[in-house]
């Protein structure tokens, strides 16, 4: 049995960002998101007109979920979510279900409108409100701590390969100042998307490949071209031409630059032997089954989570160690593992920042692993 520390090759090692990564920047969680529509919808607050509205659609998810048998805290409601239905109401016609539906619900017309046009407007409200006061903040020194994700390339002395389902530029703005240029993208010098950058067609060494799985506050779709590019300033996107997606809807089903970004995630989670998860809290389905898929290819593949899960320092050891047993299995089922499998995920009792900040180092993540285990191959 090979006892000497862990030794990762190419691609051994991927990473996998949720919103959780990036509230220690000061940037919203989801939850929080749904928190601030909830009171600006309230009577005689900003957003009031769409009070009906908001209740209608989120009563219909929890019915949904209510028939699945799925109540309370197991029933996944984030921004994402409510985006996602009001953009699939808004098809209306265009929807494929749309010639057997007989007829709307009359409580539906009713708050969206004849034409659903109240639907598209809150929409709209609520995309832009999170792309300009939510997700882009003033102040990057905030996000410092991603260094973290840097030094821990550094120590690998490989390419990493880093997928997020964030909006924000957090990785992008600290590349530029620990390394003076953006991650891998996708971009060409002419800034248009190519997706054949992520196989280093052009030689150029990279330290760090960037998926943005559902998209980015300066990504746009060029009107003219109907090419993905990007924007330096995010505030002169237009939300017309923003290339955002929530959750996993059909868009994934065969529009690039997402089909391929979410391909490339199935791809290089198949065969790398550490799933290094970050502030994800396991509410898409989609990724869920990506994730799922790929522990089961590999017996010997570990799934290490970062996220705080125990109640702090007042919890005693006991309570912490079952807190994360609670949520290695919780985590386990939704993945579709078996009961004997948890034992390969790892819970990082943790925030993002101060996991980047002391704990994403080679030698920690060796420590996760038990010695009889430390199999990895020797680097060649």
């Amino acid at each position: 049995m090979n006892n000497q520390p862990t030794i990762f090759k190419k691609d051994d090692v991927i990473v996998l960002l949720g919103a959780g990564a990036s509230v220690d920047a000061d940037i919203p969680h989801s939850a929080t998101m749904v928190q601030r529509i909830e009171e600006a919808v309230k009577p005689r607050a900003q957003w009031s007109e769409f009070g009906p509205q908001y209740n209608y659609v989120r009563s219909a998810i929890y019915f949904v979920e209510g028939i699945r048998g799925r109540f309370d805290s197991e029933v996944s409601y984030n921004i994402e979510r409510v985006v996602e239905v009001l953009d699939e109401l808004g098809r209306r016609m265009d929807h494929p279900l749309y010639p057997f539906v007989g007829a709307w619900n009359p409580r539906l017309i009713q708050v969206a409108g004849s034409g659903f046009e109240k639907v598209d407007k809150f929409k709209e409200r609520i995309v832009e409100r999170l792309r300009r006061d939510w997700i882009e903040i003033q102040n990057y020194d905030k996000a410092r701590y991603y260094e973290g994700l840097f030094k821990f390339q550094h120590e690998l002395n490989h390419p990493l390969r880093v997928f997020s389902l964030n909006y924000d530029l957090c990785v992008e703005k600290i590349s530029q100042t620990v390394a003076s240029e953006l991650p891998e993208r996708g971009f060409d010098d002419q800034r248009l998307w190519k997706y054949q950058l992520f196989e280093g067609i052009d030689g150029r060494p990279r330290r760090i490949f960037l998926y943005k799985l559902h998209g980015s506050i300066d990504w746009q779709i060029d009107p003219n071209t109907g090419r993905l590019t990007f924007s330096d300033s995010t505030s002169k996107v237009k939300p017309e031409e923003a290339a955002l997606i929530f959750g996993t809807s059909y868009k994934l089903q065969y529009v690039d630059p997402f089909l391929f970004l979410v391909y490339e995630l199935r791809r290089w989670s198949l065969d790398a032997k550490l799933l290094l998860v970050i502030g994800y809290g396991f509410g898409d389905d989609h990724i869920n089954g990506i994730l799922g898929q790929a522990m089961r290819n590999r017996e010997d593949k570990r799934l290490v989570v970062v996220a705080p899960v125990s109640s702090g320092n007042s919890s005693t050891q006991k309570e912490k160690e079952e807190s994360r047993d609670q949520r290695k299995s919780w985590i386990g089922l939704k993945l579709g593992m078996t009961e004997q499998d948890f034992s390969r995920i790892q819970i990082v009792d943790s925030t993002a920042k101060s996991f980047f900040e002391s704990g994403l180092h080679l030698d920690e993540m060796a420590k996760l692993f038990p010695t009889e285990e430390l199999s990895f191959d020797v680097l060649k």
